[in-house]
């Protein structure tokens, strides 16, 4: 919400066998090693050692577990009776605490602000999805990604463009036609996005009676957006428009319903595989009671229903956590999402959302190297996200040693 103006698996017993006789020189890519080239696994060049592995999947998690990296990618991961550290590789003591991947929160704005980019990794949250920039930021969105991605230091950015509403309406850009519908898709694949943002609003705060988009619009926008490869994200508040959403090919939407979501709807939504991110903070800040929000997520995750993390940082008044968002991750609690589902809803869920599963969001051989190391046992207390003791993004360390 907004003012106007691959998941992979983890690591099995054969496949840590083949990484550690890789790192000794002799592995292959086969399960018949005199079929297949042989080939040697890069050196790790970073360790984190002394910790429970909670790899995203919501596999069991492993403790006292290990960690290799090398260079911007994980090389092994798993217990330490299995792999072993080689004795020049720079070490990271987990304390006893968690190792996690990094988080990614999939609703934020305000992401083209490199002191936010900068406080969410300190945070943990190592990639952010802007859900809506002015146009203007669209314009430049090219150019400033070369820029914060030469700094490890900065959360990595994943944009969705421009909202896309009708004149009148909710959004940042307006279309009144099929036609102004493609080519503003066109335009902004041109200059660069990820994925497509849609509004289907007809009300917030104290105003209200919006017009909203017609289903021929929001169809063509959708498919305009699949041809191309983006991923369209549709922003919802009232469970009537879920399923005008779901019907045009979403692949996400924007927001838990304020009110009872239809039960054929929310089914509907986990027979596609479309995934929500409730965003309970922004609707807090509206001044929304929350219980049945609450309700509905509850009944979504009790079909099957898929749930990714995000706050809409700065989509609306009031205070918004920069790093890990624990309002949203213990409203999800309330709601009855276990630990172990909240975490993959931040990692694995989130990456999926973001069109980036088979590079982020697990702990895996293969994967970029964003971690996140926490003190305590998050699967026993989520409050313990809140103790971050290191972060690794893209394999470098930009926050503890």
């Amino acid at each position: 919400m907004r003012s106007l103006t691959r998941a992979r698996r983890p690591i099995s017993g054969l496949a840590t066998l083949l990484v550690l006789a890789a790192l000794a020189g002799c592995a292959s890519s086969s399960l018949t090693p005199s079929q297949a080239p042989q080939s040697a696994a890069p050196k790790p060049t970073l360790a984190i050692v002394n910790g429970t592995l909670v790899d995203g999947t919501g596999a069991e998690a492993v403790p006292n577990a290990v960690l290799l990296i090398a260079g911007d990618r994980i090389v092994a991961a798993g217990p330490a009776a299995t792999l072993s550290v080689p004795a020049d590789t720079k070490t990271i003591d987990a304390g006893g605490g968690t190792i996690l991947p990094g988080f990614i929160n999939a609703h934020v704005h305000f992401a083209f602000d490199e002191s936010n980019l900068k406080a969410w990794a300190q945070g943990g949250v190592t990639t952010v999805r802007d859900e809506s920039a002015t146009p203007e930021q669209i314009d430049g969105l090219k150019a400033f990604r070369a820029k914060i991605e030469k700094n490890p230091n900065d959360a990595r950015l994943i944009s969705s463009g421009s909202m896309l509403g009708v004149p009148g309406g909710y959004g940042q850009r307006f279309v009144s036609s099929a036609d102004e519908a493609r080519a503003a898709v066109l335009d902004e694949v041109a200059k660069g996005v990820d994925g497509v943002k849609i509004s289907m609003e007809n009300g917030y705060a104290n105003v209200h009676g919006l017009p909203v988009m017609p289903d021929d619009e929001i169809k063509v926008i959708v498919d305009t957006a699949h041809a191309h490869g983006l991923y369209v994200s549709g922003h919802i508040t009232i469970g009537h428009y879920l399923q005008p959403m779901l019907d045009a090919g979403v692949d996400d939407v924007a927001h838990m319903p304020l009110d009872p979501a239809p039960l054929a709807s929310l089914q509907n939504m986990v027979d596609r595989g479309v995934y929500i991110t409730p965003t309970f903070t922004v609707l807090r800040n509206f001044g929304a009671a929350l219980g049945t929000a609450e309700s509905n997520l509850a009944q979504f995750v009790k079909l099957g229903g898929k749930v990714a993390l995000g706050n809409d940082y700065g989509g609306g008044p009031g205070d918004f956590e920069l790093g890990i968002p624990m309002f949203e991750i213990e409203e999800m609690s309330l709601a009855g999402m276990t630990p172990m589902q909240i975490i993959v809803a931040s990692t694995s869920n989130a990456a999926h959302v973001i069109r980036m599963a088979d590079s982020l969001g697990t702990l895996a051989a293969g994967e970029i190297a964003d971690v996140l190391v926490v003190n305590g046992d998050p699967l026993r207390d989520v409050a313990a996200l809140r103790d971050v003791r290191c972060v690794v993004h893209g394999g470098t360390v930009i926050r503890g040693a």
